[in-house]
């Protein structure tokens, strides 16, 4: 089970390392719409090319699922990009990481029962740890745009429905072609929003082809390919919280990479959100540890 776990927790670092990437291509004089078109072309090819190396055969079992979730990874990122634009990042983070309690509230109307008690503590604690680590407290002015806030929550539903989405998606449909399906549909989402004149005026450059490249790795590829092989085993409300992992990816990258100040208060509120995947996956660690004893003991 814990390999499951180590491949959501790798999704949610993936996920945080695209607003560094995407804050660098902006300085180079890129659009948000030329990223983003960079990101979902060039992924959507690297996915056919991976579904011609493995010569999988097109598989549309489940194909309503996978299409809804290709929706949903649509749409969060036309959501949170918008919400960017219109607020503050630390508010827009702060907004799009309220898909932690999101996802277990979908989850426990979806099963019919109240989240245990060491899950609802895990989501608190992530949720403080979110609050401190967004960097909102102490700031001196904060604006607070009503269609800004409306589409920072949009795009924490869609980011809750995708991992929900993932837990019911066929076992059986290989991992490669569930996310070429999700993929595709995203891709036809963000270009139709953004307009397909994106391509056109990224230049299809070197540059913006290495963007493109970098952001479809870490956007579309690692993350879509961990969750579609991780989220069905470990379940969607477990997956919710592991994918937390992508808010203190995205602090320590912005620190060590584009050298933004990062206060006491925040780094704090990482070990918080650590704290609260740790918790929600004690029994998981403590089995795994179990087992390691029960063979040197064997041995």
């Amino acid at each position: 089970m814990w390999k499951y776990v180590m491949l959501v927790l790798a999704a949610g670092c993936s996920l945080g390392s695209l607003s560094t990437i995407t804050k660098i291509g902006i300085t180079r004089g890129f659009s948000v719409g030329e990223l983003l078109a960079g990101q979902f072309v060039i992924g959507w090819l690297i996915l056919l090319v991976l579904l011609l190396i493995f010569k999988q055969k097109p598989s549309f079992k489940g194909v309503k699922f996978l299409l809804i979730g290709g929706a949903m990874i649509g749409c969060v990122s036309i959501f949170y990009t918008l919400a960017v634009s219109k607020l503050p990042a630390s508010i827009a983070v702060l907004l799009l990481f309220q898909f932690t309690w999101i996802g277990i509230v979908i989850d426990s109307l979806y099963q019919k029962k109240w989240p245990d008690l060491k899950t609802f503590f895990s989501v608190s604690i992530l949720l403080i740890g979110t609050i401190l680590a967004s960097g909102i407290i102490g700031s001196e002015k904060i604006a607070y745009d009503p269609t800004g806030i409306m589409l920072g929550l949009l795009s924490a539903i869609c980011f809750a429905m995708y991992i929900f989405i993932m837990d019911k998606t066929s076992a059986e449909v290989p991992a490669i072609q569930k996310s070429f399906f999700m993929v595709t549909v995203a891709g036809i989402l963000v270009l139709t929003t953004f307009s397909p004149g994106s391509l056109l005026y990224g230049g299809l450059s070197l540059e913006w082809t290495l963007f493109g490249f970098f952001l479809a790795i870490l956007g579309n590829i690692f993350p879509v390919l961990f969750m579609a092989i991780g989220v069905p085993k470990v379940g969607s409300s477990v997956g919710t919280i592991l994918s937390s992992s992508e808010l203190p990816a995205a602090v320590f990258l912005s620190a060590i990479i584009l050298h933004e100040a990062v206060h006491m208060i925040q780094w704090f509120g990482v070990f918080l959100v650590l704290a609260g995947i740790v918790i929600s996956q004690w029994d998981v660690f403590g089995e795994s540890k179990s087992k390691k004893n029960s063979i040197i003991l064997d041995n």
